[in-house]
């Protein structure tokens, strides 16, 4: 009796631990359309099966980069991230697509990956694990004990069960777990029927996401940029597992918001590759992201835009006939002003969902103000403050350059209009603030600081007011209009460096004042002769105080211009010896000093 209680006891041979039964979860159970002859219970069955099955296509064959990870191809903005994420993202991305074959290593990793999962709930990027690890599991069941591997999909599915099951309070991060997840399960393991059933489901999150997330034209809110090529991604990799899983599409509406987001994600490439008001993880580029992304969305336009647009492309583009470059969502709280597809021409973004405004401008493939552009307003020696973000009031792009105008409102109904000009052949950007008061005052003490970025060096010249900002590879000038061009006058007021920050004040009186900067982009004309005045405004032949109506010349290296703002209603005036009824006007003298109007506002 004791010696046969011994032999139960000892450790069982391989071939009795073949044929143990599989420690199976309860819902792990075969679909109808499972090939016959698997059998989930019989583990060396079940790993032989994994081991041969051609019927699903590793990730990596169907995408661009087929020696990185799909899943590293961009990450969520977080402010932390786990040292692990990214190495296990490439070990397992090497693993998944056959490259390299799991050793004891790797067991012991997902051992300890499974067992940190919980307290790392939270992580954003968590989910970029969850599906590496799924990924690698046909793979892995080669080195891994039956008890993990089941172990490892039974907390993968518990997981994407849990996540459809939620309430998103972001609706981003539900398009990985809730769709991506759940996605991925039914694309790799469509034998087993609790995995099979999620496909479904799965891809009706992410066609709602792709419609519900973006402005009707693929951009979503300008709060989830950070999040645009996480996104991107994720959207990519589902798109090209749904078209290898038999009975799942998306709608037409949700393909079309995809292939918009496409062109948006050049539109927001720096010359960098990086990604336009974004910094950190989220930021990185990704060439294979993109190829990928252009792959899949199957637009000749959009893959001529990157040859212009992204880093080190293999052939010229040329952007006759091209979309637009630039873009404006009032939906999102967002514009992008851009003249021109090519890497090295000039854009500016704006965020304006918040107070104060958010900017980037990028020159000549080197970025010129990045951050929050800092307003300060005193009426009669009381500081007022804003009431409420900004909002759109106006917009425009055609030939000549792109217009956005906005508006905020603040303390005793002041208010702030900010209009903005980015020249589409003049290499000029144009900034007027506007300040509009319902009854005069004696003093309005207004101070502006645009977000150069701090490496930039800020230099003057001797007697006048124009800034030179030299970058490591480039120089742009900004001329304060507004005030006069001497240093020696500062009646108007003056512009320097304030608390390591550039600042220009200005004053005046009445019911409003005008705020201008003219940002001289191009290249030829930095180092040249330049110059500025401001000009009479007549109307009925009574000259104009600064409070009603403005004007101004602007003359560089390059060309020479005009510019007009009102700031009453609807008047006829008399300005260069041209009569305006307009609000706004930007305008540029010919070779024979007549007008070339590039922008006119109607009064309102």
């Amino acid at each position: 009796m004791m010696e046969a209680m011994a032999t139960d006891i000892s450790p069982r041979s391989k071939d009795d631990q073949a044929n143990t039964p599989a420690p199976v979860p309860a819902w792990a159970k075969l679909a109808k359309a499972a090939a016959s002859g698997v059998e989930l219970k019989d583990w060396q069955s079940w790993q032989d099966y994994l081991k041969k099955r051609d019927t699903v296509p590793r990730l990596q064959s169907l995408v661009s980069g087929k020696k990185t990870s799909p899943l590293a191809w961009a990450l969520f903005a977080d402010e932390t991230l786990d040292s692990r994420t990214l190495p296990l993202l490439e070990t397992l991305g090497e693993i998944a697509s056959g490259r390299t074959q799991p050793n004891a290593d790797i067991v012991k990793q997902m051992e300890s990956w499974l067992s940190d999962l919980e307290r790392r709930i939270a992580e954003r990027n968590l989910v970029l694990e969850l599906l590496a690890v799924a990924h690698a599991l046909p793979n892995l069941a080669s080195i891994t004990s039956a008890q993990l591997w089941w172990n490892l999909l039974d907390k993968i599915v518990s997981h994407a069960n849990d996540a459809v099951a939620t309430n998103f309070e972001n609706k981003v991060f539900e398009q990985g777990l809730a769709g991506e997840l759940p996605l991925t399960l039914a694309y790799l393991f469509p034998e087993i029927k609790a995995c099979r059933q999620m496909g479904k489901p799965a891809a009706r999150v992410i066609d709602e996401g792709m419609q519900a997330l973006t402005d009707g034209e693929g951009l979503p809110k300008v709060d989830q940029l950070l999040h645009l090529r996480a996104i991107l991604a994720c959207w990519t990799r589902s798109i090209v597992m749904i078209k290898n899983i038999d009975g799942l599409r998306f709608s037409e509406d949700a393909f079309t918001q995809y292939q918009w987001l496409v062109r948006h994600a050049l539109r927001m490439t720096r010359s960098d590759g990086t990604q336009t008001l974004s910094q950190g993880i989220s930021s990185a580029y990704n060439r294979h992201l993109l190829l990928s992304a252009l792959a899949q969305a199957e637009d000749e336009d959009d893959e001529e835009v990157a040859r212009l647009t992204l880093p080190k492309m293999k052939g010229k583009g040329n952007d006759l006939h091209l979309p637009t470059p630039s873009y404006e969502s009032a939906w999102s709280q967002f514009a992008y002003l851009r003249p021109s597809w090519h890497r090295s021409s000039p854009r500016l973004a704006v965020r304006h969902d918040l107070e104060p405004l958010i900017v980037e401008l990028e020159s000549r493939e080197e970025i010129v103000m990045s951050g929050t552009w800092d307003t300060t307003i005193l009426i009669d020696g009381v500081a007022i403050s804003p009431t409420g973000n900004w909002e759109q009031v106006g917009w425009q792009s055609d030939d000549d350059g792109d217009y956005l105008e906005l508006e905020q409102i603040w303390t005793d109904d002041v208010k702030l209009q900010r209009l903005i000009f980015l020249a589409r052949e003049d290499n000029f950007l144009w900034v007027l603030d506007t300040v509009l008061l319902d009854s005069p005052a004696d003093k309005i003490q207004y101070q502006s600081q645009p977000p150069i970025v701090a490496h930039a060096k800020l230099g003057t010249a001797a007697e006048t007011n124009e800034v030179f900002i030299e970058l490591s590879g480039s120089k742009i000038t900004l001329l304060p209009v507004g005030i006069n061009e001497w240093q020696s006058d500062t009646s108007l007021g003056k512009i320097g460096v304030v608390d390591d920050k550039l600042s220009l004040q200005q004053s005046g009186s009445g019911r409003g004042l005008v705020v201008p900067m003219f940002f001289d982009l191009s290249k030829k004309g930095q180092g040249k002769l330049l110059t500025w005045r401001q000009l009479t405004v007549a109307e009925k032949l009574v000259i104009q105080p600064r409070d009603r109506a403005v004007g101004y010349r602007v003359q560089t290296g390059t060309g020479h211009w005009a510019f007009y703002r009102s700031l009453t209603e609807k008047a006829s005036r008399t300005f260069l010896g041209i009569n305006l009824i307009s609000e706004t006007l930007v305008a540029r003298f010919d070779e024979n000093g007549d007008i070339e109007k590039l922008l006119e506002v109607e009064a309102s």
